[in-house]
């Protein structure tokens, strides 16, 4: 069947599979980060009760996956659920993934003694790694049974970076994932999501790394076009020329680690960031880089809907992937094809709204 396709999974099994007619289902995907959204049920139909049950909706227990065209594009953990009796309709509240890390933490221990077990240290690995690496230790914990995930992650590769994470830190996965990404160099993460293919159960892949995959091009001044309200957002309020990092220690003893830049006639913006979960003076100085070449600009974004059903699917777009747009009559930017980065997608049952971020000139 053509179109969008909404199925409650079993968070135990990862499998069966029940179909939910919704009447609206909202989502999206978000690089380096989560994003969620609602279902929305008319349960005063007879058959549309007959499946939208306790079972097939309980919070934490199932999650809500989104396909188009046979291809799973968005899941979400149901986190809530509110019933309306006179309106006779059920609304169901789903986060992605990225919400569950923020309550899973780096530990070797978790409980008691958590705080004097052994630091884990990973060395010699790529960020990406690491990355994969913080990931695998979430997911490490008993009852192991409700630890797991279907989780598809890529093999280690060697390289210059490590880590170590101490229990009395009690660092959450979602944490130690963004000091990665923000370090110099860092990878961007994302989690896809998808059918097996052999067992028809439900699973994540992991991508971490320069994420480049992915190409699509819109004519914006077309006569005839699939572009429509289109935005350009230009704003230099989170602009910073000069970053000065604070790691751990106090007072005089304070680590301290800077990084300038000074192009254009801009006056001097300066943050102060405290990273104070950093003792490593290289690593501090690494997160500092990240921070200033983040934020030594201003950022342009740009945003559009598409049809769902146009010519572009959902199941094609894959974050981090490069869009060549054609647009005029922007003041801040010139007429012609620039390229865009997409780091975001949204969607309910209609429209698809793409957000990107500019490459080069």
């Amino acid at each position: 069947m053509a179109g969008w396709r909404y199925f409650s999974v079993s968070t135990g099994t990862w499998g069966g599979k029940i179909e939910l007619p919704a009447f609206n289902f909202t989502g999206g995907r978000r690089l380096n980060g989560g994003t969620g959204g609602t279902a929305t049920f008319k349960v005063g139909d007879p058959s549309v009760a007959e499946v939208v049950t306790a079972a097939s909706i309980t919070p934490l227990e199932r999650i809500l996956v989104a396909e188009w065209d046979g291809n799973a594009v968005y899941a979400g953990f149901i986190t809530s659920v509110a019933e309306d009796q006179d309106e006779q309709t059920v609304t169901v509240t789903h986060q992605d993934i990225w919400w569950l890390w923020q309550r899973r933490h780096v530990l070797s221990v978790r409980g008691d003694g958590a705080q004097s077990a052994p630091a884990m240290t990973y060395s010699n690995r790529t960020l990406a790694t690491l990355a994969n690496l913080v990931v695998a230790r979430g997911m490490n914990g008993t009852p192991a049974a409700r630890y797991a995930l279907p989780l598809i992650m890529n093999a280690d590769v060697a390289g210059p970076h490590s880590r170590t994470y101490y229990g009395y830190k009690f660092e959450s996965v979602a944490d130690a994932l963004q000091e990665l990404m923000d370090t110099d160099g860092g990878p961007d993460i994302d989690f896809d999501v998808q059918w097996d293919s052999g067992t028809g159960s439900f699973r994540w892949v992991m991508r971490s790394g320069s994420l480049t995959s992915g190409e699509w091009e819109w004519d914006a001044t077309a006569t005839h076009m699939e572009v429509h309200g289109l935005k350009l957002d230009t704003t230099a309020e989170d602009v910073t020329n000069r970053v000065i990092g604070r790691g751990e220690g106090s007072g005089e003893d304070i680590l301290v680690r800077a990084a300038d830049s000074f192009t254009g006639t801009a006056p001097a913006l300066e943050s102060v960031p405290s990273f104070s979960g950093t003792s490593n003076a290289a690593q501090l100085q690494s997160r500092v880089t990240g921070a200033l070449n983040a934020a030594n600009e201003p950022v342009q974004q740009i945003s559009f809907k598409i049809p769902a059903g146009g010519d572009v699917k959902i199941g094609q777009f894959i974050l981090g992937g490069n869009a060549h747009l054609k647009t005029s009559g922007l003041r801040f930017l010139s007429a012609g094809w620039h390229d865009w980065r997409l780091i975001q997608f949204d969607f309910d049952r209609d429209w698809i709204t793409l957000q990107f971020q500019q490459i080069g000139g």
